[in-house]
Parts: C-alpha cells; structure tokens; sequence
C-alpha cells in the first residue's frame, strides 16, 4: 500500500506531558523537589506519577500558592502522557478550586490548557480551541512566563490537529521565543517547541525541513536523557523515512520509539508506534500479520483515552480484515472509523479514508460499492480543493529601462534651461525700461530673438515629450504581454531543476543544486522588484482607493514574516492601537510600502529585535518600523531611497539586495500622497515612518484580505498513475517530461487540441490533463480541458498559465478549477498529483504539531 502520513491531534498532545511548571527558580525545598519529579517524568512518566501521588500530602497542602500550582501542573502533565484519565480530571478541578480560592489568573489558564487536551482526544477540537480564546487576556497578562509558554504551544498543537497551520505556526512559533526566556528548564521547553515545529513542517508537507529538524533536536534530547521526546523523535524520523519510501527504515525507527514507549509507560506513544508499524505491514499487504498489531494499537489508544486514535487503529484493523477476504467485518470497522472523523471535523482525513476504502471493494470485486463510495470522496475532494488550495504567486517582471530614465532627466533639463531663458529676458526688459529709447529699441530686438529661441526650444521640448509617451506606452505594453513569455523559460527551469535533483545521486552536487535554487528565487526576487519600480514610475493604475484596516494589515504582514525573523534569531513585535486605526488608501501600494519596510527591517538586523507600531499623530497614523540592526552612515542617508542605491555597511551582508526595496517605498508613498522618512545611527538601528490620513467617514473599514504564505517543500517520493499534459512550448514539454518521469508518471503530451484528442483515441486514459491557457492555435486552453474532461469523467483536471488576470483563468476558478500559476512550485504540483493519482493504501497515525 502507499505510505501515508494521518495527521492526528491527540498523539501529539502527549508531547506536553512532564513539562516544566513553573518559571521561577526554585527558592524552597519544595519547589527543587518538584523540579526533580518533573525531570524524572522525562525518562519514566509512569514513576513520577507514583512519587508525585505519594508526596500529595506535603506538596498539595503546601502554603505557597505557587508550590500548589506547581504540584498540580506537574501532575496533570505526566498522567496525560500514561493514559489515566480520572487524575487529569481531578487536578483540572483543583486547579479551577485554587484559581477561585485565591483568585489566581494563571491556575485557571493551566486548568483551561489541559482541559482543551482532554477534549481535542476525544475530538472535541473546536470546543477546545474556542475554550482557550476565551483566556487570551488572561494567558498574556499571566506574569509566569512558562503558563504563557504552555498557553501558546497548546494553541499550536488544536490549531495543526484541525488544519489550520497559518495559526499552528504563529502560535508555535510564539512558544519558541518565550522558551528562550524561561529561567528554569529553557532547553526542555526550547526541545519541545522545535520538535513541534518539526511536526507542522511534516504537516505541510515539507519532509526534508522535517528531518532536518528532528536531526538538530535528537542530540538535544540525549543530552536532557529525555526519553519521552527520544521516543517521540525517532517516531517522527519513521513517518519521514516512511513517505520518503524507505519502509525498512520507518519501521526500525517505529521499533525504537515502540521500546522506549514500553520501558517508561508512555501509553500514548506506544499506541502510536503499533499503528504505524501496523501500517507497513499493510502498505506490504501482510494482512494477517498487520491484524494483531492494530488491535493491540485499539485497545492501548482507548487506555489511553484517545477516541480519535482508537478510530484511525479501528479503520486500519478494518482494511486488514478486509484484505483476508473479510469484507463485510472489515468495511464495519472502516465505516465506524469515517463516522467518527467526519464527527470530528477532519475532512481531509474522511476523504483519504473514503479513497482506500473504495481501493479496497475494489479490490474484492464489489465495484458497485467502490463507485459509490468514489462519489462520496469525489465531492469531498472538490470541495477541499475550492477552499485550501494556496495561490501559486511567482511574478518574473523585465528589468526597469535605464535608457529611458536618463531621457526623463534629459526632458527635465531642457525644461530648467527654458525656464531660465525666460527669466534673463524679464531681466533684459526691466533694464530697458530704465534706460534711454535706444537701450529699449535694442532689449526689444534682443527680447524678439530669444522669443523666438525660446519658441523652437518649446516646440523641441514637446517633441521630445511626445517621444518619452510613446516610449513609455510602448514599455508598459510589454510590461503586459512580456509576462508570460518570460514565464515560460523560468518555469521549465524550474521544473528541469528539481527533475535533477530527483535523479542526482552524487553529494558533490547537491550543494550546487542547492546554490542554483537558490540564483533563481534571486533572480525572481530582482524581477519583482524591477517591475514593481516600472510600474510605479510609469503611473499604471494601481487600484482604487478604500478605507484600509491598519490592524488587519499589519497582522497579516506579521503571520508573513515571523517565520522568517523567528529562525534569524530576531524578536518581531507589533504594537497596534487599541480602538483601531483605519485609513484612505490603495490596499495594493499600502500594502507594498509596508512589507519592503519590514523585510527590509529583517534582511539588515543580524540579531536583536523589529518592531512595527501605529500611532496617532494629530489627524494621521504614523506607521514606525524600528530595528536595531547595521544601521545607515549618515553619508548615505540621503540616498537611500533611489533606485540601486546600497550603502556600505550594507554590501559587507551576505543576504544584502539590489537597492530597489526602499525605491519602491518611495514611489508608492508619492503615489498614496503620504509623507515619508527615516532616522538611523551607524550600528545602533533604523526608523522608516510612513504618515498617512486617518479616515474619518462613518462607514468602517472592511477586513483586509491576507496573502497566504508560500511553502516551498521539496516532493521526493514516488507516484504512480497516467497525466496528459498539452502546452505548446517544446522546452516546456521537455521540462514537464523530465519531472513526470523522475516521479515515476507515465505521462502523454500534445501540442494542440487536435493532438490531446488523438491520444484519447489511441486508447490513452489520464489520472490527470494539465492544460496551459495560452496556445498558439488561438485555441482557449479552458475550453480545450472542459471537452477532455468530458471524454476522461474519471480524471482531474487544472489549468497552467503565465497570465494572472484573462478571464477564463477567472471561470475556471470560478467553476470549481484548480489553476497553477507559471512557474509552476513543484512541490505543489507534487502535492496536487499524489491526491490525485492516489492508490491503494491505509491510513498512519502521526502526532500532530505539539
């Protein structure tokens, strides 16, 4: 069967167990007690629960509120991780009890914390997640850093487990920057936020910056002789190894974490580690031997009191059944375990299991079954699809015209010499009016012949005015028809790039493959900003004004870069106003202006911090952007804002730009009408400001509409299936080809319509028609697809174009269409093909992010 990845919350939830609880350094015995207990809990969860039960008396009656919390905190963690539930229960109410007797703000967010764990295991997820907003407030004024610490990374953990990976990774990552401030146990909170990095990274399908992660972390967690996160580790290890293709080697790391689960009690991680071993098995269609291990995996799921775990373990012992001939005991079992995460709310989930389950009546020969049950995950797709497929946004713009800007300088200058004629001949008369009739009779002559200087100078002037239009007409029309041309050359580099580097086996090369993706995201990056810089000075219209919510704006902008700041080692704040602050803008420039600001911020502060604030200036919002990076020589200070333009201390940086970040900032605040500038001191920092107009009008501003963040991940597992592709560039083709045979795709291709249509007659049948919009015939790539997919009811189909705004890319979308946009990501290509090519295999259990 093929290896597939489950994303489950409630495995991952374990992860929390035996953390620290408390952030103070321990000032009494009591405390330094409880700090061992909870350093014991790392290598046996099951004897630390003995000895904190043991010791209730003492710790549980102590004096000091903090020593209860901590007791209470520490007890509730390491029962979490063996599965007994009733002393979860009974430490949450104490919790509650101690937050109400004492009016203790933190007690109740630790109390609110564990209770949302015990619902997101019983697939309660979304009453957990709306449990844990209600104590926003209260977690952030909590004066301990460690409940602000565990509040975040249990947001992390229920916002992965139900897809949402834009909140999981700010929640996460939030967690990562407060670990770094604990005073007690920092590298133990430090070694559990980066392991659930690791697991959202999995999440969102990025294997190779998974493993990575997991390799950074497994020395850290020898040296804590962790043997909770080791075994946690070495699982996860399996689940990339496993969706790499390498099954021997997931299944010795799934033997490893299934030892050290059973040498510490770790009833959760034991049940986990079965599941997936049992998954192996039936990837290899060892149905007999896969049935015990999964009813093993049940039975220790529900010990553990994790319902949804219990439900995937059911679904797979089903598919075993089902495979020995048993169908109508397996398909029970596999039917219970879709009810229950449909329930649940896990649609991505309930459509692979629907996938498998549809394999396998096949399988058996029940194909009246499998069609209806191909139905069902048919419509589930379409509508995952409509709502979670990312924007594929790579924008290749032509490099800004040198030439033509001199000319404008050029234009400027004659018209400085013109105005200066004119002046000299106000002179000249103002003297002739003062002196005698013959002075006067010659200034007017000398007035008439610079009249008529001046006269062909103005004709010269316009005429070269009326060239400098036609010039920039003639650009901005290749500006728009460029586009996609460029588009093409880039994106079957692409495409030829990762082929190469599926197929290379020399290490030698690799960091050379490395370095050359890394020139073309550069050479991407450059072309953006020449184009935004061209479009700017040639005055194209861009959009219309509205009221804009600063707010919105800059949290979206925040979610863009905090992963970026956050593995820089850098702090990035957001001090926003608390009534809100809305202004009277174009959306498109605004939004613009501030993200060069902030990734200019980031690229030249090398460590320290970046903070961005809102603040009212009189009838203004002044938009600040601080740092305390390089800073800018006061030399150089003037220049900063003209194109090309780097001063010294910036080209000693390794990651320095091209000068065109803070060029654009310029000509999109001329353009809002809104005042700019700067303050900097040589090594000590910067400050941009933007001051723009309050808007004052009754109608509020709407939300802003954030730009989903692009996940570059490498695809490097095999596919299996048929692919029709028609695009009429032949080095396109060739690059199309080289990818889908390094995927293992037997793949069919065409130039024209006619040509597609021929390979169906020939008896081709695709999984899957890619279809490019733009083709030389004239003919409409949309059109071209609907009629393939009329002939192919079986196959999915998605369009591929250079082009951002034609309006049949708009139908298609509008229809339901999965459209790529050149160049096409291929790891996203990747993605869409092994859902859309999947076949036969169960589900695996993995922790989710926490």
């Amino acid at each position: 069967m093929r290896p597939f990845r489950a994303v489950v919350l409630t495995a991952a939830l374990c992860l929390l167990a035996a953390l620290p609880a408390g952030a103070q350094a321990p000032s009494n015995p009591d405390l330094a007690e409880l700090d061992r207990l909870q350093t014991l809990s790392q290598r046996n969860s099951a004897e630390a629960v003995q000895a904190l039960q043991a010791a209730a008396t003492r710790f549980a009656n102590a004096a000091d509120i903090e020593t209860r919390r901590t007791y209470l905190a520490a007890l509730a963690d390491a029962a979490f991780e063996i599965g007994q539930a009733p002393v979860v229960t009974q430490a949450i109410a104490q919790l509650k009890a101690l937050a109400a007797a004492q009016n203790d703000a933190s007690s109740q967010v630790l109390a609110v914390c564990f209770e949302a764990r015990q619902l997101a295991v019983a697939g309660k997820t979304r009453v957990g997640l709306d449990a844990l907003a209600r104590e926003a407030a209260a977690a952030e004024q909590a004066r301990d850093p460690w409940v602000r610490w565990l509040y975040h990374l249990t947001l992390g953990a229920l916002h992965s487990g139900s897809g949402q990976f834009e909140d999981a990774l700010t929640h996460l990552l939030r967690s990562l920057e407060l670990s770094r401030t604990l005073p007690r146990q920092a590298a133990t909170a430090e070694l559990r936020s980066r392991t659930h990095l690791e697991l959202l990274h999995f999440d969102m399908k990025n294997p190779d910056r998974a493993l990575q992660t997991i390799r950074e972390a497994l020395p850290l967690a020898e040296e804590l002789d962790a043997q909770q996160a080791l075994g946690w580790l070495h699982l996860h290890r399996g689940n990339v190894e496993n969706v790499q293709g390498d099954l021997d080697a997931a299944m010795a790391a799934y033997r490893q974490s299934l030892q050290i689960a059973r040498a510490g009690g770790l009833t959760g991680l034991r049940a986990t580690a079965l599941n997936n071993l049992g998954d192996i098995l039936l990837q290899r269609k060892a149905y007999a031997e896969a049935e015990p291990v999964m009813r093993e995996a049940m039975a220790a799921y529900r010990d553990a009191h994790e319902l949804s775990g219990a439900a995937l373990a059911q679904a797979n012992l089903g598919f075993a059944l089902m495979g020995q001939g048993r169908i109508a005991a397996g398909a029970h079992d596999v039917e219970a375990g879709i009810r229950f995460v449909h329930e649940a709310g896990s649609q991505p989930m309930e459509e692979q299991l629907l996938g498998e389950l549809s394999r396998m009546y096949e399988q058996a020969g029940l194909y009246r079954e499998a069609i209806e049950t191909t139905r069902k995950q048919q419509t589930l797709a379409k509508a995952l699809f409509h709502t979670e497929r990312e924007q594929a946004v790579a924008t290749l713009q032509e490099r800004f015209n040198s030439a033509e800007r001199q000319r404008q300088i050029e234009q400027l200058a004659q018209a400085n010499q013109v105005q200066d004629a004119e002046l000299r001949v106000r002179r000249m008369q103002q003297i002739g009016l003062i002196g005698t009739v013959a002075l006067a009779l010659l200034a007017a002559g000398f007035s008439f012949w610079l009249y008529r200087r001046t006269r062909s100078a103005n004709e010269a002037l316009g005429a070269a005015r009326r060239q400098a239009e036609d010039a920039l007409t003639e650009k901005n029309l290749f500006l728009a028809t460029a586009s996609h041309d460029l588009r093409q050359p880039v994106h079957a580099m692409s495409l030829m790039v990762e082929a190469i580097g599926l197929r290379n086996s020399d290490p030698i090369l690799r960091p050379l493959l490395a370095d050359l993706r890394t020139s073309m995201q550069a050479m991407n990056q450059l072309f953006n900003a020449l184009l935004d810089l061209s479009r700017l000075e040639s005055g194209q219209p861009q959009g219309m004004s509205s009221a804009v919510n600063l707010n919105a704006l800059l949290a979206d902008l925040m979610c863009l870069f905090r992963e970026q700041a956050c593995l820089g080692g850098l702090v990035l704040r957001l001090h926003l106003p608390r009534g809100g602050a809305t202004v009277w803008a174009k959306p498109v420039l605004l939004r613009q202006a501030l993200a060069n600001l902030v990734q200019n911020a980031i690229r030249y502060t090398p460590q320290g911090k970046v903070l961005v604030s809102v603040r009212a200036r009189g009838g203004d919002w002044l938009v600040e952007v601080r740092d305390t990076g390089i800073g800018i020589a006061l030399a150089d200070q003037e220049q900063v804002f003209n194109p090309y333009y780097r001063g010294e201390r910036a080209d000693q940086m390794d990651d320095a730009g091209h000068g065109l970040g803070l060029a654009v900032v310029a000509r999109c605040a001329e353009q809002l009408g809104a005042a700019y500038g700067m303050q900097s001191r040589a090594g000590r920092g910067s400050r941009f400001w933007l001051r723009l107009p309050a808007r004052t009008t009754v109608a509020a501003a709407g939300p802003y509409e954030p730009v989903a963040m692009r996940r570059d991940a490498l695809a490097v597992h095999p596919l299996q299936g048929r692919c029709l592709v028609l695009d009429d560039d032949p080095q396109v083709i060739k690059a199309w080809r080289a990818m889908l045979d390094a995927w293992g795709v037997t793949a069919a291709y065409a130039t024209t319509g006619a040509q597609a249509h021929a390979q169906l007659d020939d008896g081709f049948e695709p999984d899957a028609i890619f279809c490019d919009q733009r083709l030389r015939t004239g003919e409409s790539g949309f059109d071209v697809l609907r009629t393939l997919l009329a002939r192919c009811p079986a196959a999915r189909g998605a369009m591929v174009s250079g082009e951002f705004d034609a309006p049949a890319l708009q139908d298609a979308e509008d229809e339901g269409y999965l459209v790529l946009r050149k160049p096409v990501n291929p790891a996203e290509l990747h993605a869409v093909l092994a859902q859309w090519l999947a076949h036969d295999g169960s589900k695996q259990k993995q922790p989710s992010a926490l």
